[in-house]
């Protein structure tokens, strides 16, 4: 993504004394030395920026304005602690000025299929993130609330497949799909743990990788062919994947705690994907909506689940 001009003063929204809605995960010590810290690295750099609703524009030593998420990077300082915030902001904008070498790599790979192939793998995204300009990516949908985008995985950076690739490569993008998937299969497994929740075990892949929650994709290769009632899963940010085989009521309480894990895990981040649940089943992917009231979570299943899956599983807890 790109913009064609740069205001060198940061709009609203760096104010340290008004934490803005996107940073609500932030406490109001934590934004205040966030946009302190940021603000500062910003004028050692020298760099001429503006901010519009969580998204950092600024030209990172190319022609066009560059879109840096903020959130991320938020999330990132979050979890180093407030000490190590100028630390955190300072070596990630490091790497973003480093990785300008794999950006500038991509645009020859999008005209040789057979250089790109080795390079093809499908990340992540909550659908929301392309409202606008998707038509320059190659998109795949996953779930109603949930995309996969063709990319580039690259020694330092990660890059989006321009859309008009396609055309020069001459393949469907079903061919590139299982491309990626291929490559994901064989370099991006993490180790799994299991994680008992009181009653149930839940299974968590976590990584350092972008595309550990991409595993998603691949969850055949975790669920057994024989399961009735298919698997839970959630992706709440791009190095995590926790799922739950369905085969008897232990679903419920696997159900309870990931509906906690998930929103918990997507607030934190880094690369947050979605707070919601989705169930897997015969390889289709259908979201299972949590919703965050001021008091607990709210789980709302689609009625199909409902009637396939939770009321089967409450005439076998009485039958038990």
């Amino acid at each position: 993504m790109s913009s064609s001009s740069t205001d060198p003063s940061p709009s609203t929204g760096f104010d340290p004394a008004a934490r803005p809605a996107w940073a609500k995960f932030l406490t109001e010590e934590e934004w205040r030395e966030f946009a302190v810290a940021l603000t500062a690295e910003l004028t050692r750099r020298h760099v001429a920026y503006r901010v519009d609703e969580g998204v950092l524009w600024a030209r990172w030593g190319s022609e066009e304005d560059e879109a840096l998420g903020l959130t991320n990077l938020a999330q990132l300082c979050r979890t180093a602690g407030i000490d190590s915030f100028p630390l955190v902001i300072a070596s990630h904008f490091d790497a973003l000025v480093a990785g300008r070498g794999d950006r500038e790599l991509a645009g020859p790979l999008g005209a040789d299929l057979a250089a790109a192939r080795p390079h093809l793998k499908m990340r992540l995204y909550a659908r929301d993130t392309f409202t606008g300009g998707s038509e320059q990516f190659v998109l795949r949908d996953v779930a109603d609330d949930l995309t996969a985008v063709l990319c580039y995985d690259l020694p330092s950076n990660v890059v989006t497949v321009a859309a008009d690739s396609l055309g020069k490569w001459g393949v469907s993008q079903d061919e590139l799909y299982y491309t990626a998937l291929a490559n994901q299969r064989r370099t991006e497994r993490a180790p799994v743990e299991d994680i008992d929740v009181g009653g149930a075990v839940v299974k968590a892949m976590t990584g350092e990788s972008f595309f550990v929650a991409s595993n998603l994709l691949l969850l055949s290769d975790f669920v057994p062919a024989d399961a009735p009632f298919g698997a839970l899963a959630a992706v709440p940010n791009r190095h995590t994947l926790i799922w739950h085989v369905i085969t008897d009521p232990s679903a419920l309480r696997a159900i309870d705690a990931m509906v906690v894990m998930a929103s918990n895990l997507c607030s934190e981040g880094p690369g947050s994907i979605s707070s919601n649940l989705f169930w897997w089943k015969d390889g289709a992917i259908r979201t299972l909506p949590t919703r965050e009231t001021e008091e607990h979570y709210e789980f709302v299943p689609p009625d199909d689940f409902v009637n396939d899956v939770l009321e089967a599983l409450a005439e076998r807890a009485e039958m038990n």
